[in-house]
């Protein structure tokens, strides 16, 4: 797959670090060689930040609903969020429809569709969460609600691995999550982690 000049990652991968100090006397005998010290594990986690400046789909300057986000082979569109989605996750053919949100929070339908259009198989999917109007710019923070149930990908009703898709291959599916209900307006936005394997962020505003 064409790799995107613009690749954004996000920040949060942990590095251990660890060493082992030994300290023994030159020409002594082994009941006198002082026994190893293993140094404590320093476990370094940098802080994550959204890229300054206003490159599309950066917090300066988002993507609209219904606005075609072009990464490489692969487009994706979201069109619609509801907000306020009890009732449609009540109304869905599955036991999982009787799942009520936590106290507090409410049901979020993300209706997006997802394209292929590469010369060469290959596999794909996006994960979605809601970050609100707190949100500072780092991933993984209590400003920021991900995905419960499904993910836009090319992955098909009864199949648990997903396969290769052709070019022309186009999914339009539901992504579902939860979150508080005084955060559930339109001054929050759509984080679209673009493509599981490459880890590419965007932002789409809701009003």
């Amino acid at each position: 797959m064409m790799k995107n000049p613009l690749r954004r990652r996000a920040g949060g991968a942990a590095i251990a670090l660890s060493a082992l100090l030994v300290v023994s006397g030159c020409g002594s005998s082994p009941a006198e060689e002082t026994p190893a010290e293993t140094l404590p594990v320093e476990t370094v986690t940098p802080e994550p930040e959204w890229p300054a400046g206003d490159e599309k789909g950066t917090l300066e300057n988002p993507y609209s609903l219904g606005e075609e986000i072009v990464d490489g082979d692969w487009t994706l569109t979201v069109n619609s969020v509801n907000l306020d989605a009890n009732e449609q996750f009540k109304a869905m053919d599955s036991f999982v429809g009787q799942v009520p949100p936590d106290p507090g929070n409410t049901w979020v339908f993300i209706n997006a569709t997802f394209s292929y259009n590469g010369d060469e198989p290959a596999e794909g999917g996006t994960m979605f969460s809601i970050v609100n109007e707190n949100w500072t710019g780092g991933f993984m923070t209590d400003d920021e609600y991900g995905t419960t149930f499904n993910s836009v990908s090319t992955l098909k009703p009864g199949e648990t691995k997903a396969g290769p898709v052709e070019d022309g291959f186009t999914v339009t599916e539901n992504a579902i999550l939860q979150m508080p209900v005084e955060h559930a307006n339109e001054s929050s936005m759509v984080n679209v982690e673009f493509n599981n394997a490459e880890y590419n962020h965007f932002l789409v505003k809701l009003d």
